[in-house]
This record gives C-alpha cells, structure tokens and sequence, in this order.
C-alpha cells in the first residue's frame, strides 16, 4: 500500500469559508454581526440596555435607542465610541454611527430568565408524557434533548399561567 502525502496540499477551512463567503456577498453580514456582537463590549452595559444596532451598511452602523435623551447623549459620545469599535474589530469597519429613536427592551426577560432557571416543576402527567414521545426515538442523545426541549416548552407555556393566577 503506498502512502500518500496530502499535507502540501490541505488548506485551512476558514480560508476555504472566507472565499466562498465573498464569492456569494456575504461578507457584509458577517462584518454586521461582529460589529452586532462587539456593541456591548464598546458601549458598556448600561447603555447596552437603551439601545440596539440595527444595522450595518457601507460603513455606517445604524442603531436604535429608546428615547431622544439617549440619542443626544451617544450623538456626543459618538466618535469614542466608533473608535472603542474600530479597536475592538482589530481594523477600520465603521466611519459612522447614526442614532434614531425606536428601541423597546423587552422589560420582562429578567422574569422569563428567573423562570425557567427556576426549572418549572413538571407534573407526573407531563413527565409521562414526555417519556412517551421520546421512548420510540433510538438515539438516547437526541431523545434527551428533545425531552428537555419539551420540558422548557412546557414551562414556558406555563409562565403566562402563573401571571394570571397571581
């Protein structure tokens, strides 16, 4: 049997994802998305909070606030803050940053969070339920993770109930 060397001839899989990536446009996207991912980490989290970018085009980051207060107040901190991104990006990705008003946090994500880290207590009609929807699947794996997923479901679904009955 004779041994073959493909070493010269392997190349990194992210080199293979990037060219592909910018054969179809897409490298737009994924510069939005770490530009998306790095806000936090540049603005800090109580101004995390009040806003969200919304988007990203041809250099300009678009981001959404939930008032006019905060639109003045981050006008005037805009260009730290285009540089805390820049850094973070290791390159040059925004050269402007455009605030308007229309950003609702979601007020009750804490709630939902402490809910389901509560992990809801199942009844014994839901857990044998559960059991029979995932006894038939072979692969234990996944049968656990559909039972979890349908745990959380359950709990969820719950949530709203429980609002009600307080």
């Amino acid at each position: 049997m004779i041994k073959r060397s493909f070493r010269k001839n392997l190349q990194p899989i992210g080199d293979i994802l990037s060219k592909a990536f910018q054969k179809r446009g897409m490298t737009t996207r994924f510069r939005e998305f770490n530009i998306v991912r790095l806000w936090p980490k540049a603005v800090g989290e109580k101004i995390a909070v009040q806003t969200q970018p919304d988007g990203w085009r041809e250099g300009t980051l678009f981001v959404r606030t939930t008032s006019s207060v905060w639109v003045q107040q981050l006008h005037f901190m805009k260009d730290e803050i285009r540089s805390k991104l820049n850094a973070l990006a290791g390159k040059t990705v925004v050269w402007d940053i455009r605030f308007s008003v229309g950003y609702q946090p979601d007020v009750h994500k804490e709630e939902r969070e402490a809910f389901h880290a509560q992990n809801a207590v199942l009844s014994d009609r839901d857990k044998k339920m559960i059991a029979e929807c995932t006894e038939s699947i072979s692969d234990r794996e996944l049968a656990e993770v559909v039972a979890r997923v349908m745990q959380k479901e359950i709990s969820r679904r719950r949530l709203p109930e429980e609002k009600r009955d307080r």
